[in-house]
């Protein structure tokens, strides 16, 4: 079973009297245990993907299936759970992650706590985050008091105290130095490989993209491109059959508003519709 699987995802929002599509079909499926950088313009889709596999917002057409969930189809009771249980999320502002008149250990009791587990349970686990985030010397310092590479690592801790399948994150490098941004993505990475957690990033910080199993690109409300170290960028053909060349692409090869498509010798061939 994928970890996500989205199908022709469509999310339209109203803006004044306007209706935006923010997504137009995406297509994206993502394996269980992948680590996974959405990258993309400014009004590409990223965020309003991110809201919807957070279960903040709910698709306006197609489907999307999180660790077996129906998303669009849960009622608000589930909802709540599945964001309780099933993902964390980690803000690029460490502070919305972080109650501040709490502790560094209260904060990493506290959703635990939400999820009814017993006090012993809430401690151990804490003390073991603190451990593994290398955060144990502050685990009684309020967040005021805190670096903003340890008010992060601390962000990360409170997203996964209840152990979720999926971790979201919101530009988890974006207010941090290159030290504290290095660290943070070795602890994504040893996150995955002791716990095969699902980790998915929006991030503009190309450093990121070293740290990833894959790089999503989205354009225009859908997947257009997908990046491994091994096979390269990958233009992605949706479930409609659509594809989003590269304005590099279409220049260098001097494509127009129409082209012809043909097939020779199973390679697809893709020519201005006015050439010979």
């Amino acid at each position: 079973m994928s970890a996500i699987d989205c199908r022709s995802l469509v999310h339209i929002y109203k803006t004044a009297d306007l209706e935006v599509f923010a997504l137009q079909g995406l297509d994206m499926v993502i394996e269980e245990g992948e680590v996974v950088a959405i990258v993309g313009a400014s009004g590409s889709g990223k965020t309003t993907l991110m809201n919807v596999l957070a279960a903040v917002e709910k698709p306006s057409a197609g489907q999307v299936v999180v660790a077996g969930l129906t998303l669009g189809s849960l009622s608000d009771r589930a909802r709540d759970v599945y964001r309780r249980d099933v993902i964390g999320y980690v803000w690029q502002n460490a502070t919305l992650n972080l109650t501040p008149e709490l502790t560094a250990s209260e904060n990493l009791q506290l959703p635990q706590m939400l999820a009814g587990r017993p006090r012993n349970q809430r401690s151990e686990r804490a003390a073991e985050l603190l451990e593994t985030l290398g955060l144990t010397r502050i685990r009684d310092h309020l967040p005021a008091q805190l670096s903003g590479g340890e008010q992060q690592r601390l962000a990360l801790g409170v997203a996964i105290a209840n152990r979720p399948k999926l971790l979201l994150a919101d530009e988890p490098t974006a207010e941090l130095d290159r030290a504290s941004a290095r660290r943070m993505l070795e602890d994504l990475g040893r996150l995955r490989d002791r716990d095969g957690t699902t980790v998915v990033m929006v991030t503009h910080d190309h450093e990121v993209e070293r740290h990833v199993d894959r790089v999503l690109r989205i354009r225009d409300g859908r997947t257009s491109t997908e990046t491994r170290a091994e096979t390269g960028e990958l233009l992605i053909v949706d479930a409609a059959g659509r594809l989003q060349i590269p304005k590099s692409v279409r220049e260098e090869a001097n494509l127009g508003a129409r082209v012809r498509v043909r097939v020779e010798n199973r390679r697809v061939i893709i020519e201005n519709a006015d050439d010979a």
